[in-house]
């Protein structure tokens, strides 16, 4: 879901209630033919992330490379190049259809699924504030650097996380996430189990990053993990995030019921 025009938001609820009012602009910037889509879109209801199995729509050989190009990208540097480098990492070529990308509170996850995938769409996972249908196909396979590995990429929308469009839309891990320390100006690329990827602090040549909402996007994108409903999936990125900017190893927080990430 792209928000365009993002206002107060005081909650994660709220946060999803705008995405559901400007839904028509999730991904629906360029039309697909209503024909092409009843051919391809597929729904299927995901066990992703809470089962080990649950996960085989990943493109294990695309996500590796991902992660070994994330771990290349120096965080420490003009936000626009380092957005252009996360693009580039997650095997996305950086175009008009990913101007979205890691560019807003929202579209932070880089999901590698399989080929077979590439074209499910919202209809049976029922992602919580995301568009009934949210198809993606056609843009996975026009942004999709094929050189990368087989299957394709997209940066997904992490709300509602764990049960996300990458893990239950898609059936995928996410190969790496942008995540937002604490709603702060500090940046990490975290794989799906929280291990650090990239770490630093981009700079904003106009106004601080990221473009679309700037620090009121670091902080509702920081929300969303925060207030995850799965306590062992939020302690996971506070852990991680305290690591990388204090230097300090800490706990992931104890939880009721634990995912199999």
């Amino acid at each position: 879901c792209i928000q365009r025009r993002p206002g107060s938001v005081s909650s994660l609820t709220a946060v999803q209630d705008s995405c559901v009012r400007t839904r028509s602009l999730c991904m629906n910037r360029y039309p697909v033919a209503s024909s092409l889509l009843l051919a391809v879109a597929v729904a299927v209801n995901h066990d992703c992330p809470h089962q080990a199995n649950g996960c085989g729509g990943t493109a294990e050989e695309r996500a590796e490379e991902a992660r070994r190009r994330a771990r290349l990208v120096s965080l420490d540097a003009p936000w626009n190049e380092v957005r252009e480098a996360v693009v580039d990492a997650c095997g996305l070529q950086v175009q008009q259809s990913t101007s979205h990308c890691f560019q807003d509170f929202n579209h932070v996850d880089c999901c590698t699924m399989d080929s077979t995938r590439q074209h499910e769409t919202n209809e049976a996972s029922r992602v919580a504030g995301m568009h009934a249908v949210n198809y993606l196909g056609s843009h996975i396979v026009d942004a999709s650097i094929s050189e990368r590995g087989p299957g394709g990429s997209w940066c997904t929308c992490q709300i509602s996380s764990p049960e996300d469009v990458c893990h239950r839309q898609f059936g995928a891990r996410t190969a790496f996430k942008l995540v937002w320390c604490r709603g702060t100006g500090f940046a990490a690329l975290l794989d799906d189990y929280a291990n650090v990827l990239s770490h630093g602090k981009p700079t904003g040549a106009r106004g601080e990053p990221p473009a679309m909402g700037g620090a009121r996007a670091r902080e509702q994108s920081w929300r969303v993990l925060d207030e995850s409903k799965n306590a062992s999936w939020a302690g996971r990125w506070r852990a991680a995030c305290d690591e990388v900017q204090y230097g300090a190893k800490a706990e992931a927080a104890e939880a009721e019921e634990h995912d199999e990430l």
